[in-house]
């Protein structure tokens, strides 16, 4: 039986070379939170919004940034209320991805030049986290990763902490009486 303080994205990537990690303190259970979580938008998140859309992705102020964008960026692990998983697989160069889903990916495959991701959003002891973790399948992957995860790091903080915001700001109104 898994440990109901340790994370599904624990137990999915527990090693990482590189992680990012951003919380803000979120009153209301995990239900709620995590329902907010799937209803806040990229209106409701500008800085994110600006910052994200300079990558180039297709978003808009409509679309939710739980619910639609980040399920285009992987596979979607349900586990439970209180926590949003995604997984991802990139290969590089010239390495295919592996055959198998995106988890059974992340789990298990070893094969030289793979990128292994997760991320989550979780709401645990009144803590709404996000946290990313990246794992190479190799020692040149690895280094050949490390400049692109040194260029995005700060940008990605500031994506998140927009994100956290404007999750809590959203619970709060909901919380409020009309």
């Amino acid at each position: 039986m898994p440990d109901e303080s340790e994370s599904a994205l624990e137990r999915m990537l527990p090693e990482w070379h590189f992680r990012e990690v951003h919380r803000i303190r979120v009153p209301g259970t995990a239900a709620e939170v995590m329902r907010a979580a799937h209803a806040t938008t990229w209106a409701e998140a500008p800085m994110a919004r600006a910052l994200v859309a300079i990558t180039g992705a297709d978003i808009s102020a409509r679309r939710r940034i739980v619910s639609d964008f980040l399920r285009e960026m992987g596979e979607v692990i349900p586990t439970g209320d209180d926590e949003f998983l995604l997984a991802a697989v990139q290969g590089t160069g010239d390495v295919p991805r592996p055959p198998g889903t995106v988890s059974e990916i992340v789990t298990g495959c070893e094969e030289p030049g793979i990128l292994k991701i997760g991320m989550n959003v979780r709401h645990a002891g009144g803590m709404l986290t996000t946290e990313t973790r990246v794992l190479a399948t190799d020692e040149r992957t690895r280094r050949r990763f490390a400049p692109y995860w040194f260029c995005i790091r700060f940008g990605s903080g500031l994506t998140r902490t927009s994100m956290l915001r404007a999750i809590r700001a959203r619970v709060l109104r909901e919380m409020s009486p009309a």
